[in-house]
């Protein structure tokens, strides 16, 4: 039951182009909260046991407060006079929070060694499919069958009206995602785990699945045309490389020299696609841009240097459906960052900065844990996602928010085994010094 209903969610969530495509009759709105209903069914199919519920506090400590005020904050401005939609609301309130259900179940449905591997096998061939058919859409004309995006009331949207590389082109590729944004969302976050865990496993078949379908995803990044998935995909690659040791343990040196065969691989079959991403850094205006607006991730640059009302819009006024619900807000924001200020004004920010400051924390105390119980690249893994927490989208990018969480439930879930692991060390050094083994130690996390 356990592996279907993972099996159920990666569909759920990656399928979900596949579905507005080729099922128009059915609204837009069911594929789009359908991941959720998945969600919620396994919480309440897979409650968390103590054990996971203990190391998941353990890693988050010291934020819990700054969570709780947060939240309280969101269900304040629910009642903000500008909001003009319970509606909305509740889809904000969705946004922010729902998600974080998602690493306990996660973690839970691994504790089992069987579930966990077919649980990485599930991630890995449908990586591979994706790869695939992004590399399809790559080669085919953007006006053709294969490059529609979705269907809008009615019409499909082709990658020739919305998304096109003019130096090369080419289609910029959605593969089973219903926009770029979610494709170059996945080739952000799921081939540093499939790398880490792949590199982790003695099982060959595993490891083999894991590391080919990294390597695909890897080749069909710049297949998207988005600059800051190259560029995020490079980091965390160097991150997990630097984590696992460089050139001075074998998983580094394994790390390095598979990264370096990708990339020369990816340039040798699909040359327009590395063509077509240098090009778009070409646009040194748009690029610097870029790069200013990234600043912003510093609380005290987006507050002076954009435009918020103090008091906030409300919980859901930026969200997209706002527009599909005829509600047009009096604010304008691309950015993530700047959403939080429109929405919750300045307070109800730093309050959701602070809880985002505390996931990186908590992936970055993962990262110590597994390193010292001998996981090198999955502690990789765990610093890699701790340094692009702030660059990611959690509240307004759905595809981004539950492919964050779940990688997160992975790495829960190898802490856990990790601290296991430190504990029984412990327990088995204590007769080597002397001391009378009369039965196991209490449980510290501390361990």
């Amino acid at each position: 039951m356990k592996t279907y209903w993972f099996a159920i969610l990666m569909i759920s969530i990656c399928l979900e182009g596949l579905g507005r495509r080729y099922l128009p009759g059915v609204p837009s709105i069911v594929f789009y909260l359908l991941k959720d209903a998945v969600l919620i069914a396994g919480f309440q199919m897979f409650r968390p046991p103590p054990g996971v519920q203990r190391v998941a506090s353990y890693l988050f400590r010291g934020f819990t407060v700054a969570w709780l005020a947060a939240f309280g904050w969101t269900l304040l401005e629910v009642a903000n006079p500008e909001l003009g939609s319970y509606l909305l609301a509740v889809i904000g309130m969705r946004a922010y929070w729902l998600w974080w259900l998602a690493p306990p179940i996660i973690a839970t449905v691994l504790q089992d060694a069987k579930l966990r591997r077919r649980a990485i096998l599930v991630l890995g061939f449908l990586s591979i499919g994706i790869s695939v058919l992004a590399a399809l859409q790559f080669v085919s004309p953007p006006d053709s069958a294969i490059n529609v995006y979705t269907i809008v009331d009615g019409e499909e949207l082709h990658a020739s009206e919305a998304g096109m590389v003019y130096a090369t082109g080419r289609a910029r590729v959605a593969s089973t995602f219903a926009f770029i944004s979610g494709f170059t969302d996945f080739t952000i976050l799921v081939p540093v785990l499939l790398l880490s865990l792949g590199l982790e496993t003695n099982d060959r078949k595993l490891r083999n699945t894991s590391l080919i379908a990294a390597a695909f995803v890897a080749m069909a990044s710049p297949m998207s045309g988005s600059r800051i998935s190259v560029v995020l995909g490079i980091g965390v690659l160097l991150i997990t490389c630097w984590s696992a040791g460089l050139f001075f343990t074998r998983t580094g040196r394994r790390i390095l020299i598979g990264g370096l065969i990708g990339i020369v691989v990816a340039g040798a079959l699909f040359p327009d696609a590395v063509l077509g991403v240098q090009s778009r850094f070409g646009d040194s205006e748009e690029t610097s841009g870029r790069l200013k607006l990234a600043t912003t991730v510093i609380p005290p640059v987006a507050m002076m240097t954009l435009d918020y009302p103090m008091m906030g819009a409300g919980t859901g006024s930026m969200q997209n459906a706002a527009m599909s619900l005829h509600i047009y807000p009096k604010w304008n924001a691309e950015l993530e960052l700047h959403r939080y200020l429109v929405e919750l004004g300045p307070v109800g920010f730093m309050f959701v900065w602070a809880v985002k400051l505390g996931l990186m924390v908590a992936f970055y105390r993962a990262s110590k844990i597994l390193k010292r119980a001998g996981r090198r690249a999955c502690a990789g893994a765990a610093l890699s996602y701790a340094a692009v927490t702030f660059f990611g989208h959690l509240t307004f990018d759905h595809i981004w928010q539950s492919l964050y969480f779940v990688c997160a439930g992975f790495i829960l879930a190898e802490t856990k085994a990790a601290l296991d692991i430190l504990k029984e060390r412990a327990r088995a050094a204590k007769p080597a010094q002397g001391q009378v083994n009369v039965g196991p130690p209490p449980v510290s996390l501390r361990a």
